[in-house]
This record gives C-alpha cells, sequence and structure tokens, in this order.
C-alpha cells in the first residue's frame, strides 16, 4: 500500500464522525411503492445517491417509531457541466390517509397505494407553469466537494407513527442524477468498509452517470452503470 494511499484512508477514518450523511449509492434499481428502499429509522441522516431513468420513479420508505418526529428531506442536483442545467427532479411525501388532514390533490406521473395520500409536494404546477427561469443557486459540499444545485428542504412533524414515503420523480420524464438527503441525526448504521468505498465514489465522481467534461449532445458523455440494466 502507498504512503499516499495511506494517507488517504487514514483521513477518512478520521472524517467520518463528522461526515452530515451516511452515504448510499444505488447499485440497483431503487423500485416503486412494491419494493422501495427502506430506511428503518428516519431519524438517521442519510444521503442516497440515485439515477432517474426515463419516466422513472424512486421510492423510499420512512418508519417513524412514534408522532411527532422530525421528517426532513432535501433533494438535490449535481452540478455536472452543462448536463444537468435543467434536470430538477421533484418529490412527494406520502403518508397513510389517517395521517393527512387536508391531503393535497397534483396530478402525478404515477398511481398511490389504496389509503394513501400526498402530505407535502415540492411543486405546485400552476407555479411551475408560471415561473420566470432563473439562474439556480448552486453550493460545494464541503467533505464530498461536489457542487450541488439547491433544492428544496423541507421539516415537517410525522402526524402519526408508522411508514411514510418520499417519491423522487421528474416530472419532465428527463434522466439524471440526484441526492435525496434526509433525517438529522448523525451516526453511521452502515459498515465502516462500505462508507469508505462510497465517500470514494462521492468524490471522485464515480457514482455520477455523465461525463461533466463533455457537451450534453455528445453521445460518448453518457455513463452506464452495471444495475442500469
Amino acid at each position: 500500500m502507498t504512503r499516499a494511499l495511506c494517507l488517504t484512508i487514514g483521513l477518512l477514518l478520521l472524517t467520518l464522525p463528522v461526515l452530515a450523511h451516511d452515504p448510499f449509492i444505488e447499485d440497483h434499481d431503487w423500485g416503486g411503492f412494491e419494493e422501495p428502499f427502506v430506511v428503518t429509522d428516519a431519524a438517521i441522516s442519510y444521503a442516497l445517491y440515485g439515477y432517474l431513468d426515463d419516466d422513472d420513479v424512486d421510492v423510499f420508505q420512512l418508519d417513524f417509531a412514534e408522532a411527532g418526529e422530525l421528517l426532513r428531506v432535501e433533494v438535490l442536483t449535481p452540478v455536472c457541466g452543462e448536463h444537468y442545467v435543467d434536470f430538477q427532479p421533484q418529490f412527494v411525501i406520502v403518508a397513510p390517509t389517517d395521517a393527512v388532514f387536508e391531503p393535497l390533490e397534483v396530478e402525478l406521473p404515477f398511481d398511490l397505494p389504496e389509503e394513501t395520500a400526498i402530505l407535502h409536494a415540492s411543486f405546485d404546477p400552476a407555479l411551475v407553469a408560471e415561473a420566470t427561469p432563473e439562474p439556480r443557486t448552486t453550493f460545494i459540499e464541503p467533505f464530498g466537494g461536489t457542487a450541488f444545485y439547491q433544492g428544496e428542504k423541507i421539516d415537517l412533524e410525522a402526524p402519526t407513527a408508522g411508514a411514510y414515503w418520499i417519491v423522487v420523480f421528474n416530472p419532465d420524464g428527463i434522466s439524471g442524477d440526484y441526492t435525496l438527503a434526509t433525517g438529522y441525526r448523525e451516526v453511521f448504521n452502515s459498515p465502516r468498509d462500505q462508507v469508505m468505498t462510497n465517500v470514494r465514489a462521492i468524490q471522485s465522481g464515480e457514482w455520477l452517470h455523465r461525463r461533466c467534461d463533455l457537451p450534453p449532445d455528445d453521445p460518448d458523455a453518457v455513463i452506464e452503470h452495471e444495475h442500469d440494466h
């Protein structure tokens, strides 16, 4: 093992306790309501690095042990050359009907399971249609060094205990990479080796499905991963 590699691993080990989120990278297609990605403790802070195929929908289940717990969600898009300038994935929070006192009525490109309703939507179709395009705010995530477009961050109190679902999708049906951040308690459930492997992939940009140094119209700019098939 080279001295440089030893130093890199050492720095990762020292830095892990102060990471904001336990990172997961999509290594198989995250499913729909039938097979969601399950977060058994919704309080734990996770960063879920995913990819939306054309007309794709990714569903994440957050389990709450008690009513009144904080439900925190944020969806971000990485800055990758000119690829994701217009890519703005949205999300809805779906809850059991008895937890939603005033369900939202929005048109969605997928069906909700029975006895569920929309607790929150990251978009208002009427406002989106009337909005004047403006430059998107960007920031750099300090540990991974990844530049992101600022997305919506929502904090809600879970009205009841039980399962809630975060559905990430793009109303335009365009494919692209995104990061879903959930939770607030900075602890790590994942094995240390898995966390380190994911951190290295995030820092290097290996998780992305685009070559940021190539223009969007270059066919070589699209990167296919094994789990895409």
